[in-house]
């Protein structure tokens, strides 16, 4: 019995030792470095690939003439709308025209009553004749004493003082002659004519008015009608004499064409606008003045100008901008864009005719020196949608 318990603790205490070396080797070895690393750990990073180059469609500035459409809004007119009143005053006699009347130029409108001018008229007719009654006694007179002198029986003043009297006598004549010029014109003007033809539209005063600085009748033109139209101040294309219209109004089938022939070099303060006028006729007198209207003005520019389809353009922020294709990167540019069709845009500053620039959807995508690369195929278009 007691031989085995001292053999046991031999046969147990091997083991022990064992893994204790094992242990120790262990630990030495990861002193020196011996172990290795994990996958990975402590290695440098790996070098990041660029994007790949976005596929986009381009298009080329181009040099045209670009029409476009001002539209605009305004009234018709007549072209010649006069109220007319009496150069002289007095009772209203009669008004021989009412509102809607026809009247060719000459035709009587109104009279004044005469009585007072024809006795005027009398008055000047008798002054007349008593001043020509005095100059010729004057001249008789100067004739009598100028034979007298020769006579040697009068003085050279009594002779002066005779030619000064027939001087005066003869400017008397003129004067009432005059007078009675003015007298036969006033009456003349008793009776009030139409200066041109056209239709009365408004009626003023009636019989037993007294006539002065206030009108009778308010005549317009027949047959020369205008539209008056008022073109913003912000248009980005001015308009010209000779530019197209169409005019458009409630009960036209078609529109009126006609085209600019004035246009006003003041801008009205109120409303920023500047008054163009165009003569129009009015079929089956549909267009009467003081008509509502709409019209299109079609301007065309002096010459080609750079162009583009308005889908290479970008808005943002009320700023229009363009992405210019430079080698394999795009620019950014800011633009300022003229006149415009539903198509195309003139492009006034920011780029010249031939640059090359990106169009469609992927504008938005696009950010100042991007990679590109052209392609215009519908599969490489749905590539950069994918994007």
């Amino acid at each position: 019995m007691r031989r085995d318990q001292r053999a046991r603790p031999a046969r147990t205490a091997r083991p022990r030792l064992v893994v204790g070396r094992v242990l120790v080797a262990a630990v030495a070895l990861s002193a020196c470095g011996g172990s290795n690393p994990a996958p990975g750990a402590g290695s440098p990073p790996l070098a990041s690939e660029p994007p790949a180059p976005l596929p986009v469609e381009t298009i080329r500035v181009e040099a045209r003439i670009l029409p476009t459409t001002v539209a605009a809004a305004g009234s018709v007119r007549a072209r010649r709308e006069s109220a007319i009143g009496a150069e002289i005053s007095g009772r209203i006699l009669s008004v021989l025209v009412d509102v809607g009347d026809e009247v060719d130029e000459g035709d009587e409108l109104f009279r004044i009553d005469p009585v007072p001018y024809e006795i005027a008229v009398a008055e000047s007719q008798a002054g007349l004749a008593l001043a020509r009654a005095e100059l010729e006694n004057a001249e008789a007179e100067e004739a009598r004493i100028e034979r007298l002198v020769e006579e040697r029986a009068t003085s050279m003043s009594v002779r002066d003082e005779r030619k000064t009297a027939a001087a005066v006598a003869a400017a008397r004549l003129a004067q009432m002659k005059a007078r009675l010029d003015a007298a036969r014109t006033d009456l003349e003007r008793t009776v009030v004519r139409a200066p041109y033809a056209g239709s009365v539209v408004e009626r003023l005063a009636h019989e037993g008015a007294m006539s002065g600085s206030q009108p009778v009748i308010v005549l317009q033109e027949t047959g020369h009608l205008e539209v008056v139209l008022n073109i913003p101040e912000a248009t980005l294309v001015p308009v010209s004499v000779g530019d197209p219209v169409r005019v458009f109004a409630p009960g036209l089938a078609e529109p009126v064409r006609t085209e600019v022939t004035r246009v006003s070099d003041r801008v009205d303060p109120a409303t920023r606008t500047v008054e163009v006028r165009a003569p129009v006729t009015s079929p089956g007198g549909v267009l009467k003045a003081g008509s509502f209207v709409r019209a299109d003005v079609v301007v065309e520019p002096d010459g080609p100008r750079p162009t583009v389809s308005r889908s290479a353009l970008l808005v943002r922020d009320g700023r229009t901008f363009v992405f210019v294709v430079d080698g394999e990167h795009v620019r950014q540019v800011t633009v300022r864009t003229g006149a415009q069709t539903a198509d195309d845009a003139e492009l006034l500053s920011g780029v010249q005719v031939g640059a090359e620039l990106v169009r469609g959807d992927v504008l938005a995508r696009l950010v100042d020196g991007d990679r590109v690369r052209r392609a215009s195929s519908p599969l490489a278009r749905a590539g950069a949608d994918e994007r």
